[in-house]
């Protein structure tokens, strides 16, 4: 081996001699870990125990979704051993799984809601675990909803609890549903862009920002009907939660500074007065009294409780779920549209076909059901799915679709072939128009100084060459490609709806509707939620006794490896044992995102979307302002 003789020479010699040895520890230290966790698999797991008289403790931290955004299963493994949480994600069947089995459970005595961590999720999620918390009090087990503050979508949930507890420091905040968005019109002038529009849709208005500097009259109008419409949900769900007059909500809203002068400004007395709680107690108190009714935890000051992912374990592993031979598929498309392949958490046209395809040749499925929880996104991955599906049906398999809390523009393009079409009443949905977007930077070059010049055999050719204004002949082109599209969308929706084109013209143009609405019109054929949909699927392949089968994204035999070490108890057991922790019901709350930070996301997410549109046509099937709705 060469010595090393400079000084410089011996200090990054030394450096790297440094990262080798720490690579190899940390490398070591892994696959340490992964023989333990072998080891501990073939040894058997001891089970979980459900100790008797226990609460059920749903504390969500993050999003409640459909479908979990993929994570690598060696970042989730190095997660759990650190205790670090990658995904703030919750599945609502999880929650609606737990719930419901609860119910029935006579070793669970209450559910204990936790909801500090829980953040601005789709309302029809909401409302569809309001209505399992409901059917779960009808057995006269309590539910009791704690938190040092209640956001409006977290107060949803809180309404449906027999007694709900706020922290004497805290508040309930409600301030109604909206809709905004950044508009760029001006900024892009500045910059010397300038974005070509190509649409077909009175109201559609995910191109506005690009167009404008404030929301048209006609987005305007279609918005604040639907806004409305849930926020009237809202308003009903709670009052009648929580016994109160119809108009009582929109007082607290609107009136509130007065009401919060009255209360001498201290805004947890003010939600005891307005009966929006029931107690005001601070962590400890809570866990107390909590005790006291449901008993607690052996050699631990904590109340007797278990979470959610180890009640759901212990249930499974005890056949709370059994197997059956005939299936129901339940496949999920979740996030916006792309072009190709993606993970989970969006939607890869390519990808979507293929899990469908799967689902079409596995003989044991004899339904499918597709749960869209969708603004849409790319018009050609879009058809690629919806072609996939119509295979599925000629197959003779029945298709039942189930709308969550978005199902619009790309959404709804792909719900067309389905021989049911199921909703919420307050999902978003329609958004039946189409929109391209072309953005040329010759304002931007002259600015700059830069020039482009060249020679072609056509008019066309330049025509897109970076720096060049868009030409009226690609003009004519684009905007032509994109009525050929809108015809096509309004023709496959009057053919699968049983309606003119006049008919569904009339409702399109690109409008947003709610589920409610949407039912009305004739776009969806029922109101209901996921099961109901897996039950309409059943009954249209004529089956008796059945079990859903979720088809995913598949793995590759590593990650299912890893996978399944991840969820590994003896890991846990591992990380507790050497690092001392272990779980705690209260933990620490997220904090809000700041003005500022909340500022640069909405941009941040304008611009990922942009750079992310890879239709080969350039042509979008998206409801843009769908995706700026949540109960915050």
């Amino acid at each position: 081996m060469k010595k090393v003789a400079s000084t410089l020479g011996k200090f990054f010699y030394g450096l790297t001699r440094i990262y080798r040895g720490f690579r190899s520890v940390i490398l070591n230290l892994l696959f340490i870990l992964l023989v333990l966790v072998l080891v501990g698999s073939f040894i058997g797991q001891p089970p979980i125990v459900v100790q008797r008289g226990s609460a059920l403790v749903i504390n969500p931290h993050g999003v409640i979704v459909d479908q979990l955004t993929f994570v690598d299963p060696l970042d989730a493994l190095m997660a759990d051993s650190l205790d670090v949480e990658i995904n703030n994600e919750v599945l609502l069947t999880d929650i609606l799984d737990a719930i419901a089995l609860a119910k029935s459970d006579d070793n669970i005595s209450s559910i204990v809601m936790l909801l500090d961590n829980l953040q601005p999720s789709g309302f029809s999620k909401l409302m569809e675990i309001a209505e399992v918390l409901t059917d779960f009090k009808a057995s006269g087990k309590k539910v009791y909803a704690y938190a040092d503050n209640y956001s409006q979508g977290q107060y949803y949930l809180a309404a449906h609890a027999d007694e709900i507890i706020l922290n004497p420091m805290g508040m309930v905040s409600l301030e109604g549903f909206g809709t905004y968005q950044m508009f760029y019109r001006d900024a892009l002038d500045t910059l010397g862009i300038n974005v070509h529009i190509f649409r077909v849709g009175e109201y559609k208005s995910a191109v506005e920002p690009y167009e404008r500097n404030n929301m048209s009259a006609e987005a305007r109008e279609a918005n604040t009907e639907w806004l409305s419409d849930l926020w009237t949900r809202y308003i009903t769900g709670v009052s009648q939660a929580r016994n109160l007059n119809d108009q009582a909500i929109d007082d607290y809203v609107n009136g509130m500074d007065e009401l919060l002068a009255a209360a001498e400004n201290d805004t947890a007395i003010l939600a005891m007065q307005e009966n929006l709680v029931d107690n005001l107690m601070n962590r400890s108190e809570t866990n107390q009294y909590l005790r006291s009714v449901i008993g607690g935890r052996p050699n631990s000051d904590e109340f007797l409780y278990i979470n959610l992912d180890s009640y759901l374990s212990a249930r499974n592993s005890a056949g709370g779920l059994g197997p059956r031979t005939e299936k129901i598929g339940l496949i999920v498309a979740r996030g916006n549209i792309y072009d190709g392949n993606r993970d989970a958490g969006e939607i890869g046209g390519d990808t979507l076909a293929d899990i469908i395809r799967r689902a079409r040749l596995d003989d044991q499925v004899k339904a499918l059901v597709l749960r869209i929880d969708s603004g849409g996104g790319s018009a050609f991955a879009s058809e690629i799915i919806r072609s996939e599906l119509v295979e599925l049906r000629n197959a003779g398999k029945p298709l039942v679709v189930s709308m969550g809390s978005v199902a619009a523009s790309g959404g709804y393009w792909i719900a067309t072939p389905a021989d049911e079409i199921w909703a919420s009443a307050s999902t978003i949905t329609g958004s039946i128009g189409i929109f391209g977007l072309y953005p040329t930077f010759e304002g931007a070059f002259e600015k700059l100084g830069l020039n482009t010049d060249g020679v072609g055999t056509t008019d066309l050719w330049g025509s897109f060459v970076i720096g060049n204004e868009l030409p009226p002949l690609a003009e004519n082109i684009l905007q032509s490609m994109i009525e050929d599209g809108y015809n096509d969308f309004i023709r496959l929706v009057a053919e699968a709806r049983g309606m003119t084109i006049d008919e569904v013209d009339a409702v399109a143009q690109g409008r947003v509707w709610s589920g409610e609405d949407a039912y009305s019109l004739g776009l969806v054929d029922n109101i209901g939620n996921l099961d109901d949909a897996i039950e309409a699927a059943a009954a249209l392949a004529g089956l008796d006794a059945y079990e859903t089968r979720l088809i995913e994204q598949r793995l590759t035999p590593g990650q299912q490896l890893i996978k399944d070490l991840a969820g590994n108890v003896l890991l846990g057991n591992l990380v507790t044992h050497f690092t001392g922790q272990s779980p705690q019901v209260f933990n620490a709350v997220t904090g809000p995102t700041s003005l500022l930070g909340s500022f640069y996301e909405g941009i941040n997410e304008d611009l990922r979307e942009l750079l992310n549109y890879n239709d080969p046509q350039g042509l979008y099937l998206q409801c843009h302002e769908c995706l700026r709705i949540f109960s915050q």
